[in-house]
């Protein structure tokens, strides 16, 4: 596994680097710091000035919790001006974003692990987005508003990427996930509910990657990597940012990041959630 340091806007192929593995940290993007403070002007809105949104779960009841955070991202997924951002994100690279598509940024809101792990604060076991119905050309964004430490922060298992796991997707729909269980976060406040594609073996964490970051650093990594949420013990919430960009051609050809184990059956049910980055219009289906 390469691991590459503020040098995703000099490579010659950025996107095929990241479909062989490849990670890039990036901490100097004007766009990652336009979208963190989006973030941070969601939550203030939401709490107020003088809130600690850090202190955010020692303040009410997991229940009034769950309700907050549904507000706070709701605020910032469906911002027109975050889409704006993604778009410049795309040209602070050196890309054309009328190329790629993009899903919407999520805000993750992460406590302490005993107070809340599920629903709309899941801690994600090691996975694959491909086992979630992602293609195979996903580029992942990661990044957190406030400063993480190895910790607090994301897991990726760089050893995977060309080992098959084995794992529960080919029995995972990502159209019922869509229609039936995406929307169920906020009833799941003790264990969650949903069912989610998971690994069926042990995962060997001692090549874990780790990365501490400040608010606003960035990973930008392919989406076949096994990655997952580090338990947060910290007694402190953690609030991340993520989105996705695929390349338009990449995906109708069905090039990308090698597909070791993903067993998910209908990717295609995902893709009415993608956007044009040119122009903000939805993708519906693959065209000849």
């Amino acid at each position: 596994m390469d691991l590459h340091i503020n040098q995703a806007r000099s490579h010659g192929s950025l996107k095929d680097a990241i479909y062989t593995g490849a990670i890039f940290l990036e901490t100097q993007l004007k766009t990652a710091q336009q979208l963190r403070e989006l973030a941070k002007d969601s939550i203030t809105r939401e709490l107020g000035q003088d809130t600690d949104s850090r202190l955010l779960h020692t303040l009410m009841p997991v229940k009034e919790f769950v309700q907050v955070v549904s507000r706070i991202k709701g605020q910032f997924t469906n911002s027109a001006q975050a889409k704006e951002i993604i778009r410049d994100f795309i040209v602070e690279l050196g890309e054309n974003p009328a190329d790629y598509l993009f899903d919407v940024p999520r805000l993750r809101v992460v406590p302490h692990y005993d107070y809340l792990h599920a629903g709309v604060s899941y801690a994600y076991k090691p996975h694959r987005d491909t086992w979630y119905g992602s293609v195979q050309c996903q580029l992942n964004t990661w990044m957190p508003v406030y400063g993480v430490t190895p910790d607090t922060t994301m897991s990726i298992n760089p050893e995977y990427f060309s080992v098959p796991v084995k794992n529960s997707s080919v029995d995972w729909h990502l159209a019922d996930w869509i229609n039936n269980e995406r929307w169920k976060a906020s009833q799941s406040l003790n264990e969650e509910a949903r069912v989610h594609p998971v690994p069926l073996e042990d995962i060997n964490t001692s090549n874990e990657l780790r990365i501490g970051l400040n608010g606003g650093e960035m990973i930008v990594f392919s989406g076949a990597h096994l990655h997952g949420t580090v338990p947060n013990r910290s007694g402190q919430t953690r609030f991340s940012i993520d989105f996705r960009l695929m390349h338009i051609e990449d995906l109708k050809a069905g090039r990308g990041a090698i597909n070791v184990d993903n067993g998910c059956p209908d990717p295609e049910a995902g893709f009415k959630d993608y956007f044009y980055a040119g122009n903000f219009d939805r993708f519906q289906e693959i065209s000849a």
